[in-house]
């Protein structure tokens, strides 16, 4: 069965009559932002799961292959290293070769190089059980140039409790009389905004409540609309309330048009927090998707970029599948090793352009 359309709720002008108020403005504007950030968020829903599985099929297959030839690359390398004969420095640009290449398939589980990676690296895998809170407080004391007492940077449970427990002790001080004003104010407001929502909710389910409709195709046609209520409603979906009411024409352009002004008031109130709760839904999924791909808070990003970046990565990789293969073959020849070896610059930076 179709699912029901939903017409989304917007004052029109009307020639016969004075231009919209500035509260009539405001409201179609935040109805008109809050439809984007659904749509947005919408488009993100479906573009993940899509996104997740391509990588599934696609990426994860060619990362291992890389990996794979990765693993071969340390046991020629350290063949090489074990029977033929180099220079002190050619050796050291070897070790770090080996070093590099473990410490990156060791990242990803391939444990059995730890013995390999200890010997080349000098380090071992076994003792970095490093001290946290002395590293950071350490860094903080470098880098501000004040000597930090024990209470500062203890971030134990039961001091990060204490913290707590006297911020509430500080919050239970005597308020000032403008302070409770404000909270009652507050507080009404809050009553106001859920009684109304209370009162549109109970307007769509007398109208729709399927078990009062005879015709079966309509009891299943409000049984959908039914069920996007009792959703909208859990979420104080006022936006959503409101078009249901339009779709089923409940109201009208002329009903909404001529909505009270102390009325439309807290519908702005509510249009207001809603579009900040989509756009605080919105920024989560795409900090997620911004962690996950590596990205900085400024590079650009949409759903459709999504599919971009995978195929950026997945050329990239077989791009670079081929080259290792290439090396692979060249290094059976030591006199192209040592040539391509004689070239070769141990990084000053942690980052290792070795492929």
């Amino acid at each position: 069965m179709p699912q029901p359309t939903i017409t989304t709720v917007r004052i029109e002008e009307n020639p016969h009559e004075a231009g919209l108020s500035p509260a009539q403005k405001k409201f179609n504007q935040l109805i008109e932002k809050i439809e984007a950030q659904k749509t947005l968020l919408a488009a993100w829903q479906e573009a993940i799961p899509q996104f997740q599985q391509e990588i599934t099929q696609k990426l994860l297959p060619l990362r291992h292959t890389f990996r794979e030839h990765h693993a071969e690359m340390v046991a020629m390398l350290d063949g090489l290293y074990t029977h033929e004969k180099f220079s002190t420095m050619q050796y050291e640009k070897i070790s770090y070769l080996i070093s590099s290449l473990c410490e990156e398939l060791i990242h990803h589980g391939w444990d059995d190089l730890k013995p390999l990676y200890d010997y080349h690296s000098g380090q071992d895998t076994d003792q970095t059980d490093f001290d946290d809170e002395a590293m950071l407080k350490s860094f903080l004391e470098q880098n501000s140039g004040v000597d930090l007492g024990d209470d500062e940077c203890d971030f134990s449970d039961a001091a990060v409790e204490k913290k707590h427990s006297d911020e509430e002790s500080r919050g239970k001080r005597k308020k000032s009389a403008r302070q409770l004003r404000k909270e009652a104010n507050e507080k009404e407001e809050e009553t106001t905004i859920s009684k109304m929502i209370q009162a549109v909710y109970r307007q769509l389910v007398a109208a729709l409540h399927p078990d009062r409709e005879p015709d079966p195709a309509e009891r299943e046609r409000k049984t959908e609309l039914m069920k996007k209520v009792t959703v909208a409603y859990g979420k104080k979906d006022l936006a959503q309330l409101l078009e249901l009411q339009f779709s089923i024409a409940q109201i009208d352009q002329h009903a909404v048009r001529h909505i009270a002004d102390d009325r439309l008031k807290y519908y702005n109130t509510m249009l207001q927090r809603q579009l900040e709760d989509f756009w605080q839904e919105v920024q989560h999924v795409e900090q997620h998707v911004r962690e996950m791909l590596g990205l900085s808070w400024h590079d650009p990003l949409s759903p459709k970029r999504l599919f971009t970046f995978l195929n950026e990565d997945t050329r990239s990789l077989r791009s670079q599948i081929n080259r290792i293969q290439q090396d692979l073959m060249l290094f059976h020849d030591v006199r192209q090793f040592k040539l391509w070896l004689k070239g070769y610059r141990i990084p000053q930076s942690e980052l290792d352009r070795f492929f």
